[in-house]
């Protein structure tokens, strides 16, 4: 075959709109392919995670920044408010309260001006207290989606003589501690059974010593976290009923399960429907 080529001409009656075109096409391509190595690698990166989750995840935690930088800032008037709270607990017990519980709050009160005085020993204890809350509620939403869809009716985890001292998404409670309250706290001696608001699986127990302690039940249609327990009576895998003692309440600062975000003796309640945080008094019987 000779190297001869015959030439041919080709008419372009619109030849800039042509080039234009063309150049559209071009990177059309390489934008689809660029997209589709970026996805892959994404998806190696990230465990699988489909984009909206790996956007939802970037989200959470880009507040959960925020969030924590409000909270360090009012860093001080947290810790102050607490030691409020427990001269006030210290006032309403009267001269009639035991030696063990004078102890207990003299305890709790050095603590928390030793706290005042070091802003770093402070802010350290108080970003391992978020990051202890943050890890078990990330638990919750994960065990709530798993927990199917059925009508849910909770019986109170202890009785609310008291009333509520923090109810959902409280304001009081954002201006003092910087960050929502997605639950309700109920107020209760410290020692306090806790009872299991209904039937259900005890998915997650969250020992974290003088850190943020909870439980995490599994019911049918939802989840339930009870946090500031002192000590835990159930382990996980256990089947429980309604009414079922599973741990005894806490949340006076310096002692076990009460981190460094409470508000004193209480029990901290937060239910969990499909990944989300509703608020309990929607399910729990009236009193």
């Amino acid at each position: 075959m000779s190297g001869f080529m015959p030439k041919i001409d080709i008419e372009i009656p619109h030849p800039v709109s042509a080039i234009i075109t063309i150049a559209v096409a071009l990177t059309a391509i390489v934008t689809v392919d660029h997209f589709t190595d970026f996805t892959a690698s994404v998806g190696e990166s990230s465990g699988g995670q489909a984009p909206q989750e790996i956007v939802r995840d970037a989200e959470g935690e880009g507040l959960r920044l925020r969030q924590q930088q409000a909270v360090l800032q009012k860093r001080e008037e947290i810790l102050r408010y607490q030691l409020q709270m427990l001269r006030e607990e210290r006032r309403l017990r009267g001269p009639g309260i035991s030696s063990a519980i004078e102890t207990d709050i003299d305890r709790s009160e050095q603590m928390l001006l030793d706290l005042i005085a070091d802003q770093q020993e402070a802010e350290g204890k108080i970003m391992l207290t978020l990051k202890q809350i943050w890890d078990a509620q990330g638990r919750a939403i994960t065990i709530s989606r798993k927990a199917g869809h059925a009508e849910l009716s909770l019986a109170w985890p202890v009785e609310p003589t008291l009333g509520i001292s923090a109810g959902f998404n409280d304001v009081h409670y954002e201006e003092i501690f910087g960050m929502p309250h997605k639950a309700i706290d109920i107020p209760v001696d410290q020692g306090t059974e806790v009872l299991a608001a209904a039937d259900g699986v005890v998915e997650d127990v969250s020992d974290n010593g003088y850190g943020f302690n909870a439980i995490t039940i599994r019911h049918h249609g939802a989840a339930t976290l009870y946090g500031h327990v002192e000590s835990f009576l159930v382990e996980e895998g256990d089947t429980v009923r309604q009414g079922q003692p599973i741990a005894l309440s806490g949340g006076r600062p310096g002692t076990p399960g009460a981190g460094h975000i409470s508000t004193g003796p209480h029990v901290h309640l937060e239910v969990f429907v499909d990944g989300e945080r509703v608020d309990p008094i929607v399910y729990l019987s009236k009193k």
